[in-house]
């Protein structure tokens, strides 16, 4: 069953089972949600284009047509989130309407920050890249197998080596003096003790985000609108 989308953006679609998997970017599908035409028909619509929503649309966009929705704007828009020198004033310029960092308080009453932008939380944090433990995924019965073939997928787009230095060295050496063993090096796995991890900056100080995995989508297949407001979501069973 394929849905409509009119201006106003109420949603018509089945239920969306959401898996993370990834690729790289490319804008020339990305636009502002007033210049979609006033009907159009998807396969698949996604409301989010975070850490999770831009991956998936690039999956799904392999083999149907997808529209990804995102409240905020492109990265691009905000000059702080292109390097990591940026990630302090961003994370505590957190204003109502306009920033892409929206502040918010945890369950267990500790502030923080979370995306307001394409490329959610992944486009705005301190870009830390580690693998999630096995143990998550062979819990719910995944394929460990297709899991570690989509961590490399994602991990050629968004996450590098980071070089060590001064700071750098001295939380490990202070993690390993409060007895935090075994020292593991530079990994990207999941283990116990002192490791130096992947970060999503480059050797540039660039940042690399959801976004980035984008460009791994078929182009003929997606269309990504920012700064759209979804009003009310219709369910319907498939027929």
């Amino acid at each position: 069953m394929r849905q409509r989308i009119r201006r106003r953006l109420v949603l018509v679609h089945p239920f969306i089972f959401l898996v993370s998997f990834a690729g790289r970017q490319n804008k020339r599908f990305v636009f502002n949600a007033t210049e979609f035409p006033e009907e159009e028909e998807y396969d698949y619509i996604i409301v989010g284009g975070g850490t999770a929503g831009c991956p998936l649309a690039a999956t799904l966009s392999e083999e149907y047509r997808v529209l990804l929705l995102e409240r905020g704007g492109q990265p691009s828009e905000y000059r702080s989130l292109a390097t990591q020198d940026g990630f302090l004033p961003t994370i505590m310029n957190v204003d109502a309407y306009r920033s892409p960092a929206q502040g918010f308080t945890s369950e267990d009453g500790v502030r923080n920050a979370r995306g307001r932008v394409l490329g959610g939380s992944s486009a705005i944090n301190a870009g830390f890249y580690s693998r999630a433990h096995p143990g998550f995924f062979e819990k719910g019965g995944w394929d460990m197998a297709l899991v570690n073939r989509s961590y490399e997928w994602v991990e050629s787009a968004v996450a590098f080596k980071p070089s060590v230095r001064t700071w750098q060295q001295a939380v490990r050496d202070g993690l390993l003096a409060a007895n935090i063993t075994p020292y593991n090096g530079y990994t990207v796995e999941h283990l116990v003790g002192t490791k130096i991890g992947a970060s999503t900056f480059d050797g540039r100080g660039r940042r690399h985000s959801s976004v980035n995995l984008l460009a791994y989508a078929r182009r003929t297949n997606i269309r990504v609108a920012v700064h759209a407001t979804v009003e009310k979501i219709l369910l319907s069973p498939v027929s």
